[in-house]
């Protein structure tokens, strides 16, 4: 059976809510015979720690980058954590880049991820830079644009402006 049979017969599954069994089994499948994205979901699905470890660290070698920060926040070392929260924000993976942010002491590297994921439109990175910018007129914009998108934290900060 081709992964992309397996991988529609798990879209109807979860479409029409048949048996889950089914459908697990069909993803394990496709996450044996390769199938990266499969790889993934199995892994997120996996109640056992080291197998959703397994299967979202294979997923992400594979340069999945959604495996990539999902292994991050799962592996358990800090160090190889840091290295797959990188290696997904430099993918433009938006979670990665505001989990590096918030963990690092180093003003230029918080604001540096801070902005690119602002930029992509995440609005929590836009709320956080503009709070360290000292410029009153980018922290303004970057306030309205993440009260625009309804952050309740920066329309707040507005009226008190």
């Amino acid at each position: 059976m081709h992964w992309s049979d397996v991988t529609d017969k798990v879209h109807v599954h979860v479409i029409y809510g048949e048996d889950s069994r089914e459908q697990r089994a069909l993803l394990r499948k496709a996450a044996e015979d390769r199938h990266v994205p499969a790889m993934y979901e199995y892994g997120v699905q996996c109640e056992g720690q080291e197998e959703r470890r397994y299967w979202l660290r294979e997923a992400a070698h594979e340069e999945y980058v959604p495996a990539m920060y999902a292994f991050a926040l799962e592996c358990g070392k800090p160090r190889h954590s840091r290295v797959w929260l990188k290696r997904a924000a430099e993918e433009g993976h938006v979670l990665a880049m505001y989990a590096l942010a918030s963990e690092t002491d180093d003003s230029w590297e918080k604001s540096r991820w801070l902005q690119i994921a602002a930029e992509e439109g995440y609005i929590p990175a836009m709320y956080d830079l503009a709070l360290l910018l000292n410029d009153p007129r980018e922290r303004g914009r970057w306030l309205q644009e993440a009260a625009r998108n309804g952050w309740q934290p920066a329309m707040a900060e507005l009226c008190e402006a």
